[in-house]
Parts: structure tokens; sequence; C-alpha cells
């Protein structure tokens, strides 16, 4: 009998085992579904590209599955740096490699090389960007992974390029396009590598330029490659620009300028408003020139975080100082040298002086100006019955009748819903509101705070008190339940809060309405 049970005891035992295991394949299966989908749309979708691979980073954190963990993380990378967040790209790319290495993932190594190498190249770190390049090439060819030797090369091409060196830029293109067509590599990867040879051309022969561009052009379309194709038609655009064909100009910017606004491409749009700026310059409409110029300086004053504006300051007064010394070296005489030297130290104690007011006076600004943009996207979503959708827009944009859904909004409305989903949790905080956003602490800290110019914690705690002033507008229930229903345990907490945020207490805000419905 003791073995009869054994027996039984011991199947049924395999059985839950062979269950639990086939639940873990179904799931990891799920996963590799999601990440698939997130490749479907790379070139085409970026936002819905980013959606797959946060659902399937997700999933994969959940189920412990490291490779699915690394391949999400690369396919967000990628994204992230499509809209222009190189930061967030690095950063991703850093999680893949690290558990890649640990996996022994040569191909998802490699990838993740090749996002980092896009990132530094973004932001001019060449010298980054041609290790990471490097490392992504011996990675790949070690697994005779032609699809990625073709991107690999093309973008090996692409730093050569901007350090000054065409002719072998114009190797790597063509090897990227060889390797490609011999070993039957999807054809949406080649529009970008024919633009490319294009802008080898055009500083001596833009006639053969404008031919592959169109060549270009033509591939993206007829395989829907739709980020290369906002990113030639710009091209198209700026080439056209230069030959002073200003109506065909300015048609081909507008069309691409719609194209990236609807894949969220800032670094195209940025270069679409740059070229509708000399546009309008050329053809004498100053007017029109200064309100693009002001669109493209918002733009890339998006894509450069504090740390590149440092450099560029740094570089810049470098340069001034050479030429200084430049100066000073043709002077003939000691005294002359003294007083240049005097000036000189006295231009760059004023200069301090303006800077640093200047700098006080921008950051007041800027905060300012974050609030009350962080206070009307609050509004939009909590009071939409007090205001239409087109005055919304007309005072968040008043100069611009044109809609631009970016990423960092679409991050933002993102956070507001998820905190008014838990409004009335009173432990919801920065931590959960991560966790639920399927990012970092310090990632959501640094984005948040990027777009509204308020930590996390600042826009958690807007909502609850901007939901607390409406219910009590609208008599829903007394303001110490109210105060409950936004998260507030303390009444106290509560009221000094609020009080300070709308500069009136809650009680006085429930009399002032009801002597205004009276009125």
């Amino acid at each position: 009998m003791n073995w009869r049970y054994v027996t039984v005891i011991l199947l049924l035992s395999s059985a839950n085992l062979c269950r639990a295991a086939s639940d873990f394949r179904s799931d990891t299966l799920e996963v590799q579904q999601l990440i698939e989908n997130s490749k479907k749309y790379q070139w085409t979708n970026p936002d819905r590209s980013l959606r797959y691979a946060d659902e399937a980073l997700r999933l994969a954190r959940e189920l412990d599955y490291k490779k699915g963990i690394a391949i999400a993380n690369t396919l967000k990378g990628f994204c992230f740096w499509t809209f222009g967040d190189n930061e967030l790209a690095i950063e991703s790319a850093m999680a893949a490699l690290e558990i890649a290495q640990q996996e022994t993932l040569t191909r998802t190594e490699a990838e993740g090389y090749y996002i980092l190498a896009r990132g530094y190249m973004d932001i001019a770190e060449r010298k980054k960007a041609r290790e990471a390049i490097e490392h992504a090439e011996a990675l790949a060819q070690q697994g005779a992974d032609w699809e990625q030797l073709c991107s690999i090369y093309n973008l090996k091409g692409v730093i050569l390029f901007m350090a000054d060196k065409p002719d072998s830029a114009l190797f790597f293109y063509n090897k990227a396009l060889e390797v490609g067509t011999t070993h039957g590599v999807d054809s949406i990867n080649f529009p970008r590598i024919i633009s490319n040879i294009g802008e080898v051309y055009a500083p001596e022969n833009s006639k053969l330029a404008m031919s592959y561009y169109q060549r270009a052009l033509r591939l993206a379309r007829n395989t829907g490659n739709k980020i290369t194709e906002a990113s030639i038609t710009s091209i198209i655009g700026i080439a056209q620009l230069k030959g002073k064909d200003l109506k065909g100009a300015e048609q081909t910017l507008q069309s691409a300028l719609v194209l990236a606004r609807e894949l969220g491409l800032r670094r195209v749009i940025r270069q679409a408003y740059g070229g509708l700026v000399d546009v309008r310059l050329q053809q004498g409409k100053g007017d029109e020139a200064v309100v693009y110029l002001r669109k493209y300086y918002a733009v890339r004053d998006s894509l450069l975080n504090s740390a590149k504006i440092r450099q560029i300051v740094e570089l810049e007064a470098k340069h001034d100082l050479q030429l200084k010394e430049q100066r000073i070296q043709v002077l003939n005489t000691e005294k002359q040298i003294q007083a240049l030297w005097k000036n000189i130290l006295l231009a760059a104690l004023i200069l301090l002086i303006l800077l640093s007011i200047g700098g006080y006076m921008l950051q007041r600004y800027r905060y300012r100006k974050n609030r009350e943009m962080l206070n009307l996207e609050i509004d939009y979503l909590t009071r939409q019955y007090k205001e239409s959708e087109d005055k919304y827009k007309a005072t968040l944009v008043p100069d611009s009748s044109e809609k631009l859904e970016s990423h960092d909004q679409k991050l933002l409305k993102r956070a507001m819903l998820v905190v008014e989903d838990n409004i009335s949790d009173p432990l919801f905080g920065v931590e959960k509101m991560a966790s639920e956003m399927n990012m970092s602490r310090a990632s959501l800290h640094r984005k948040i705070k990027s777009i509204t110019g308020f930590p996390p914690s600042e826009l958690i705690r807007s909502i609850r008190l901007r939901t607390a002033a409406r219910l009590i507008l609208n008599k829903v229930d007394s303001v110490s339940q109210i105060a409950i229903r936004v998260g507030f345990n303390d009444y106290s907490h509560f009221s000094k809060s609020f009080k300070k945020h709308f500069g009136v207490a809650p009680t006085s805000y429930e009399d002032q309405a009801a002597e205004q419905v009276s009125a």
C-alpha cells in the first residue's frame, strides 16, 4: 500500500511540474510574440513599437526571462533613439548589454553596442561611438548576422562621414549595400543607405545626389519605411533650397514636417523647421521666418540636455579665448598687452555678471512657465467639461494651429492617468508610479523633470490637489471626505498643502464657490 501511495504522489508531482513548464513556455512565447510585433513596427510606427517593447519587458521581468528582458531593452533603445531621447536609448542599451554578456547572447549584445554607437554619435561622443560600433561589428561577424552587419556598416559610414571622411564613408555605404543584396537582407534597410550615398555626392554633384535621394525615397515608400521616408523627404527639401527652388523646397519640407510629427521624429522636425526659416528669409517674409525659428529652437532645446549645453558653452568659451590669445600675440609692446588683458578681464567679469543675471532670470521664467504648462496639462484631463480642446490648444500654443503630439506629451499623459487611477491610495508615490510605467525611478524622475520642470512627486501632489479642488467646487462630499478620496489621510496636512497650492484654505474655497453660484 505504501508503495502505491508513493507512486501516486510521484505521478501527481510530475504532472504538476509538466503543467508549470508548459505554462512557462506559453508565457515566453507571448513575450516572443510581443517582441516580433515591436520589430514589425520599428520603421513604420515607433510609438506602437515602443508600446509592444514595454509590454514584452514587463512580462519578461515577471517571468525572469533574461533573453526576453535583454531583447526588449534593445527594442526600447532603438525607439528612444528614433524619438531623439539619446540618454534613455543609451540607458536601455546598457541594460541589454549587462544581461546579454552574462547570458552569452551574441546577437543581442551586438544590437546593444549598435544602439550605443547611435546614441553616442548623436551627442558627439565620437570616440565612444567608434568603439561601440567596432564591438558590434566583431560580434555580428562572429554570428554571421548579415542584417546586423548591413546596418552596422551603414552606421560606420555615417560616423566616418561626420568625421569629414567622405571617401571612407562611401566605402562602408557600398559595403552595406553589397552585404544586404548578396545575403537577401530585407530591402526596408536599403533606403537609408542609398540616401547616405547621395549625401556623399551632394557637395560636388547635386544632380547625382538628387537621383540617389529620389531612388531612396521611392524604395522607402514601397517598403513602408516611414521613418526613413520622413528623413529623406526633409533632405530633399534642403537640397531644393540649396538649388534655389524655393517653392519646391517649401512643399517638400512641409510634407516632411507632417510625417515627422505623425511619427514623433524630433530630429526631422528640427531640420524641416530650419529649412523653412531659410525659405521664408529668401522669400523676404521675415515675420514668418521668426515663427519657424521659434519652433526650431523649441525642438532643438528639447533635444539638448543640460550636460550638452554646458559642453557647447565650454567649447565656445575655449574658442573665444583662443581668438583673444591670437590678438594678444599680434601686439608689439608690453603696455598694449597689459591693457588688452585688463580689458579682457573686465569684459569677462561683466560677461560673468550678465550671464549670472540672465541665468537667474531664465531659471525663474522657466519655473513659472513649467508650472503653467503643468497646470494646463492637468486641467485638460480633469476639467474637460469646462474647456473645449480648441481653446486648450490656443492657450497652450497661441501662435500655432498645428497639432504636435510628441512622445513627451504622450508620456506625460500616461503618467497623469496612472496618478488618477491611484489617486485614493495614500501610499501611492514615485516608486509605485515608476513601477506602473515600467521605468526605473531615476529614469522617471529625469523624464518628468525634463518635460514639466518639476519632479514626479510634485506632479502627483498637483493632480491630487486639483482633483480635490474640482470635487469641492462641485460639492461632491464634505471637505474631509474629499481629502481622503484624493489620498490625504491627515486632514491638517491636506489643508496646509491646499492653501500653499491655491492660496486659500479648502473650506474657504468651498464658501467662495457657493458665493459665486448664488451671485
